[in-house]
C-alpha cells in the first residue's frame, strides 16, 4: 500500500466496536482497489460470531480489462458459493465501503445475505430498494441494507476512497472505453 494511504489507515481511531473492525478493513480494501486503478470500494463477509470469512475490493479494472461483473459485493459472493455452498447465508453479515449498487444489491438478495452494512452512500449509483417487481420485494422485504453504525472516520474515508482518491468521472470514462472497445490501459 502507498504511504499516503497507510498513513490513512494508521492516523485512524482505534476501534471501539467490530463493526469499526470491519469498517477499518473495508477501507483498506477500497484504497487497495484504488492502488489498482479500480473503484475505490472494498468489501468483508462475516460469521455470527465475528469472525471474518473474506475480504475483497473492486476490480473491474485489474489487469487493465474490464469486467462489468468484479464488484467487491460479486466478487465476495462468489468466493462464498465456490467455498462454501452449505453456509447458512442468514447468519452473515456483509460490509460494503460504498452502498451497493442495483446489480450488487439484485445479487445480495438471490445469495440470501440477509444483513448488510454499507459505509458511504452512493448518491449517483446506490441503489435504494424501491420499486422493485413483487417477487423481488418479497426477497428485499427479509433483507436490511443500511448505513453502518461505525465511527464516522470511517464513513469519510470510504467517501474519499471512491470520490477524492480518484476522479469518478474519469473512472465512467473508462467503463464507456470499455463498452466501446477501446479500453487504454
Amino acid at each position: 500500500m502507498n504511504e499516503h494511504h497507510a498513513a490513512l489507515l494508521q492516523h485512524a481511531p482505534h476501534s471501539q466496536s467490530s463493526a469499526d473492525t470491519w469498517a477499518r478493513l473495508c477501507c483498506e480494501q477500497a484504497l487497495l482497489a484504488v492502488e489498482q486503478g479500480c473503484y475505490g470500494v472494498g468489501a468483508v463477509l462475516i460469521t455470527e460470531s465475528q469472525e471474518l470469512l473474506f475480504s475483497t475490493r473492486n476490480q473491474v479494472f485489474v489487469d487493465g480489462h474490464y469486467n462489468s461483473a468484479a464488484h467487491a459485493e460479486m466478487l465476495l459472493l462468489d468466493q462464498l458459493e465456490a467455498e462454501y455452498p452449505e453456509q447458512n447465508r442468514s447468519k452473515l453479515t456483509l460490509y460494503v465501503s460504498l452502498q451497493p449498487c442495483m446489480m450488487c444489491y439484485g445479487r445480495i438478495l438471490i445469495a440470501g445475505i440477509i444483513n448488510v452494512r454499507y459505509l458511504a452512500k452512493d448518491k449517483p449509483g446506490g441503489f435504494n430498494g424501491k420499486h422493485l417487481p413483487a417477487a423481488w420485494a418479497e426477497l428485499a422485504a427479509r433483507t436490511s441494507i443500511r448505513q453502518a453504525t461505525v465511527e464516522p472516520y470511517w464513513i469519510n474515508l470510504a467517501e474519499q476512497a471512491i470520490s477524492r482518491l480518484q476522479d469518478r468521472q474519469v473512472m465512467r470514462q473508462r467503463v464507456i472505453q470499455a463498452w466501446r472497445g477501446s479500453l487504454q490501459t
